[in-house]
């Protein structure tokens, strides 16, 4: 069974792990893939700060998300609350790909939640920050390339 990149978004990660590990097969597999810190994903951490100071704590909220469970030790303590054993935790190093700046900043914003609680100036003075900001990952092509890692986990059901 996989689950990739969904658990941080579950209401009770203990009570979905649960699930999960009850419906795996005997002598099944289970791999669950979560977002490393966001101080692991470099572009990420620049737009969180951008949104900090110029859109509020609800907005940095927002773009923080998917990194909440990018601790390992509290990633393995959640397996283990869950019931779930011998789980391993192992970091991965990877990067995002975007066509631009602007294209990340209307995925990542505009195609969140933060689409409807930031007005149209607002939103303007983030890609406007923002294209200043990471233009450090912008290659030859115009695409932009950063760092993300992950946590993988996997456990096998004995």
């Amino acid at each position: 069974m996989i689950s990739q990149f969904a658990l941080m978004y579950f209401p009770d990660g203990v009570a979905s792990l649960r699930q999960m590990w009850r419906t795996l097969a005997p002598a099944g597999r289970l791999a669950v893939a979560v977002w490393a810190p966001v101080d692991r994903a470099r572009g990420y951490q620049i737009l969180v700060d951008i949104a900090a100071r110029q859109c509020g704590s609800e907005a940095t909220a927002v773009l923080a998300a998917p990194f909440v469970l990018g601790n390992p030790a509290e990633l393995a303590k959640l397996f283990i609350d869950s019931g779930i054993s011998g789980a391993s935790v192992t970091l991965y190093e990877g990067s995002v790909r975007f066509p631009s700046i602007k294209e990340f900043i209307r995925i990542e914003v505009k195609g969140s939640p933060l689409a409807d609680m930031l007005s149209d100036e607002e939103m303007e003075t983030l890609a406007t920050e923002s294209e200043r900001a990471l233009a450090e990952f912008v290659v030859p092509s115009g695409e932009i390339i950063m760092p993300m890692d992950a946590h993988i986990v996997t456990a096998s059901k004995r």
